[in-house]
């Protein structure tokens, strides 16, 4: 984890150093694979790192499989297929833990919705909440530090952290410190979701700050949403049955 207290020079440049190669990946994702994941809408996902890209499955039975450290992306396209198959579907089960299950329902739904986050957006839809890419990992002060979904909000990035216990102390710093860094190099974080979007994108601060956890039985609204919108924090409750997810978001925080 890192902190939102002032990170250290060889940090900032290793984590500068580290968006920028991931913003090459995301631009090759966008030549090479955009036609391969609309044939597979929904069901596909490519992430983009500083070292390649990971193939992401999201189906629900097997949510999550894939696999990583792809670099030669015409030759995923062009066995794409026979890999997907590998990797995503006729591969050992593993653990669908529920922050797996939510992430890949939540990524799948987007992109079946021209990236918009339709389960967050019940509240206010407008300007619409867009996924942009997730398991972003950049150095932080004690090793490295991890953003479950980041999304865009009019010109404002969101950091969005998935959590399936409430642990509000450990997700509040989670969120908060993401945060911080993506403030600290939003010019870079702009070139990111430009990349992505493939449209100019110039963020504005201060980030949004979400925690989506599970909601409470018996309670219409989560009894912890005072508390973490006085810190700046949007809270979102999900409860999952079956195959089905349902989400009970927070009130929207002026910022």
């Amino acid at each position: 984890m890192g902190t939102n207290k002032e990170a250290p020079e060889g940090v900032v440049e290793a984590q500068r150093e580290r968006l920028r190669r991931t913003i090459e990946w995301a631009r090759k994702v966008e030549i090479h694979l955009a036609d391969v994941r609309e044939q597979r809408l929904g069901q596909v996902h490519f992430r983009p790192s500083s070292t390649g890209i990971s193939m992401v499955g999201l189906l629900p039975e097997r949510p999550q499989r894939g696999k990583s450290g792809i670099s030669n992306l015409s030759r995923l396209a062009a066995n794409f297929d026979s890999e997907f198959r590998a990797h995503c579907v006729d591969c050992p089960h593993g653990r669908p833990t529920p922050e797996k299950r939510l992430q890949s329902h939540l990524l799948s739904g987007a992109y079946r919705a021209e990236r918009r986050l339709l389960p967050l957006m019940q509240q206010d839809p407008e300007p619409p909440l867009l996924f942009i890419t997730d398991e972003l990992s950049l150095p932080g002060d004690d090793g490295r530090i991890v953003c479950d979904l980041l999304a865009l909000r009019g010109d404002r990035p969101v950091v969005i952290e998935l959590k399936p216990a409430r642990l509000m102390t450990r997700l509040v710093q989670q969120v908060t410190d993401y945060s911080a860094l993506v403030e600290r190099h939003l010019d870079l974080f702009s070139e990111l979701y430009s990349a992505v979007l493939g449209r100019p994108v110039a963020l504005r601060s201060p980030c949004e700050r979400w925690i989506v956890w599970p909601h409470l039985p018996g309670h219409e609204r989560d009894p912890q949403e005072n508390a973490l919108a006085a810190v700046g924090v949007r809270v979102v409750g999900y409860t999952e049955t079956a195959d089905r997810f349902e989400f009970k978001v927070g009130k929207r925080l002026d910022t």
